[in-house]
């Protein structure tokens, strides 16, 4: 592809994604596969130059402002080329429009434009933009971080690590890393999680015998942690209440030597697909996946388990702040109506999933959100009118359930500007006995 050509499809792309309340990812993957004629380096520039845009977006949109010109997806993609290429605006005529499939030529108002916005100092915008955060998200951040949120917001122009969990049902840690070190590739020890191990440089490993054989699985580390904090032990009875795709219900596993069960729920059928062939590879036969409705007409289905897990994990469906230097173009998609809805969808689930616990057993929350409203909020209201469950401060069960360093706080918060891992949150209440 030329390069008018692959700023035309940078262009594309970022109309299709803002137009749609998908995830990026799944636009660019189908995008590429109905373009076979893309090559790998096309593929590639046109991916990362989207996700730039993506992740730079407030700075972009304010410049756009600044100079008069409209947000808009072509206008993202010559601003992108001028602030972070460092492309002239002269030199954009020469080879960056036209042929069949190219943008149309810059207009002489749109180089003018382009010419101003080469000399803003983007260090002089208004912290929201230079953050890339909407203004009600960014105000949001500053009320909770204070002076950390500058720091919480640019961490998110970070491209997110690749990171494993090693199954100590098939293998320690030192095993793995020695594994991968002779093929060349290089990893880190997580710092929390003492199963984690993070690549040194992005690789994929999609069909590495290691991820077809269940001896590892791709999983970031806050989530690790917090599969740890549940406190899985073997023959306990277990419900992963919201579990997706089963990562933590397999994480859990790992600790419960055959013994036991975990009861996977799950509304959506199609997100539990997988779980039988990742358990299967992993070794792991005690999960038993179910779909739920998430309303009374589970009531019938789930009465056996009602006052009977020893253990209850709740991953509450959330706005996945936690992850969005992954999917850089959801903070834009969020509304403070959307957030409003997800809260009371997770006050919901809490009431739901919390009948299902033992008297002694545990109750345990978390989510991939690094807001308030969804985190603390949800549990302070949560206890308020429930006296039988109290909070477990997370402190006085780190080492317990094997987790690396210290923890020195009553729940397990975490930014990506802390330990490079996703946004996470995770809370541990206990019901009382009798």
């Amino acid at each position: 592809m030329t390069p008018a050509a692959r700023l035309a499809a940078a262009a594309e792309l970022l109309a299709a994604i803002g137009a749609a309340a998908t995830p990026a990812e799944q636009h660019i993957g189908s995008y590429f596969r109905s373009r076979r004629y893309a090559g790998s380096k096309d593929r590639r520039w046109i991916t990362e130059f989207v996700y730039r845009a993506l992740r730079r977006q407030g700075e972009l949109d304010a410049v756009s402002l600044a100079v008069g010109l409209e947000v808009s997806p072509r206008n993202l993609c010559l601003l992108s080329l001028i602030l972070f290429e460092d492309v002239a605006v002269d030199a954009l005529d020469t080879g960056w429009f036209g042929g069949a499939h190219g943008l149309d030529d810059l207009t002489a108002e749109e180089a003018a434009a382009l010419a101003k916005a080469a000399e803003i100092d983007l260090a002089s915008l208004p912290p929201a933009a230079r953050g890339n955060f909407p203004d009600w998200l960014a105000q949001k951040l500053l009320d909770q971080y204070g002076t950390r949120a500058a720091e919480i917001m640019a961490a998110y122009g970070e491209r997110a690590p690749v990171t494993l969990r090693v199954n100590a049902l098939k293998g320690s840690r030192s095993d793995i890393r020695y594994f991968l070190a002779n093929e060349g590739i290089d990893v880190t020890p997580t710092t929390l999680s003492p199963d984690g191990l993070i690549l040194d440089a992005r690789l994929n490993l999609s069909r590495h015998p290691l991820l077809e054989n269940g001896r590892i699985e791709l999983q970031d580390e806050a989530a690790q942690v917090a599969s740890r904090l549940a406190g899985a032990e073997p023959g306990m009875t277990v419900v992963d209440y919201c579990a997706g795709g089963g990562g933590k219900s397999l994480a859990m596993a790992a600790g419960m030597a055959h013994t036991g069960k975990i009861h996977a729920f799950d509304t959506e059928e199609r997100r539990m697909r997988d779980i039988a062939g990742r358990a299967r590879r992993a070794g792991v036969s005690l999960i038993e996946p179910l779909v739920i409705h998430g309303d009374d007409r589970d009531a019938e289905l789930i009465a056996p388990l009602v006052g009977a897990a020893d253990r209850v994990f709740v991953d509450a469906p959330c706005s996945g702040s936690g992850t969005w230097r992954r999917q850089p173009d959801m903070k834009w998609k969020l509304t403070e109506e959307r957030l409003a809805e997800l809260t009371a969808l997770q006050a919901d689930i809490l009431e739901r999933a919390s009948v299902l616990v033992a008297p002694g057993g545990r109750l345990t929350y978390a989510t991939c959100s690094i807001l308030a409203a969804e985190n603390e909020d949800r549990i302070r209201a949560f206890l308020l009118s429930h006296p039988a469950f109290t909070l477990i401060p997370v402190s006085t069960i780190w080492e317990a359930v094997g987790l690396d360093g210290r923890w020195d706080s009553d729940f397990f918060a975490l930014t990506p500007a802390d330990y490079g891992t996703d946004g996470f949150f995770t809370a541990v209440l206990e019901r009382a006995e009798g």
